[in-house]
């Protein structure tokens, strides 16, 4: 049976990497933030530049990308000649609407989502110049308005992904039914498609090469900072509780479900609607 995996998690997280270790398969196309193809809302968004020697003229974009988005998934499976396809789009409209597609399309779907530890997760967002309080508030977010719509889900740990990749690569593998196997987790070494996400990972595919990153020394100014980070974290009764919601959802069955379409879900539709008009002047060699 054709099957659609979804990765979900804040920016930042992993998705790419995920998509792309999942996706090390002669059977599986990563695409990669599709949505962005189809909702742009920055300048680079409006051209598929692919992560393959060919860029702007992939064969294999140049079949799909005229695809209307409620078929794209479908059609995609028959054009691509693959059983497989992996989205990391993360955007929660976006998985809202293509679970539902696939409903009516017959295809199964598995959505992952990968998280962070909070004090991770905040570092990777303050070395960019983020505000704590501003990335608090925005991944307490980003985890309640996905548990919102209701999707069906399994989670991994960024962490746990890292430090315990083979098996924990193993484990999401064999709850979708991809094939396991000696380097998987070897992302670079296959000829990937995807387009838009994480351009540092990217620029290892376009390499060729690369190695996961263990862990991240944090730099003396953050380190200061953890005493009073842990203290905003543990203050906040709702991020505890989405992160002991997410750690249970590691290995549950999925049962029956009816996704939901929030409130905000049909604000983002006007939105969309806004930036497709107005995008923004990020540029995609940042």
């Amino acid at each position: 049976m054709k099957t659609l995996i979804n990765i979900f998690g804040c920016g930042r997280s992993g998705t790419t990497m995920l998509d792309l270790m999942l996706g090390n398969d002669a059977n599986t196309f990563s695409l990669g933030e599709v949505y962005a193809w189809f909702r742009p809302h920055r300048k680079h968004h409006f051209e598929i530049i692919c992560s393959c020697t060919s860029k702007e003229r992939c064969k294999y974009w140049m079949k799909i990308k005229d695809l209307k988005e409620d078929v794209f998934h479908f059609e995609s499976f028959n054009l691509l000649k693959v059983d497989f396809l992996i989205d990391s789009s993360k955007n929660l409209n976006w998985g809202i609407d293509n679970n539902l597609w696939a409903l009516d399309n017959h295809i199964k779907v598995f959505n992952i989502l990968i998280y962070k530890d909070p004090i991770n997760y905040i570092y990777s967002m303050w070395k960019r110049g983020c505000d704590v309080d501003e990335t608090i508030k925005g991944y307490v977010n980003y985890h309640r308005r996905f548990l919102q719509t209701n999707i069906p889900f399994f989670s991994v740990k960024f962490e746990d992904l890292v430090n315990d990749t083979d098996n924990n690569l193993q484990r999401l593998s064999n709850i979708v039914g991809l094939k396991f196997f000696k380097n998987k987790k070897d992302f670079w070494l296959k000829d990937h498609h995807h387009i838009f996400g994480s351009m540092g990972t990217r620029k290892q595919v376009e390499m060729g090469s690369s190695y996961i990153r263990l862990k991240e020394d944090f730099p003396e100014e953050f380190i200061q900072l953890i005493p009073e980070i842990k203290k905003k974290i543990n203050n906040n009764k709702e991020l505890i509780k989405l992160l002991d919601h997410l750690n249970s959802k590691k290995d549950n069955t999925l049962s029956q479900f009816i996704i939901r379409k929030p409130f905000w879900y049909y604000l983002y539709k006007l939105k969309e609607i806004y930036t497709r008009i107005f995008p923004s002047a990020w540029k995609y060699n940042q």
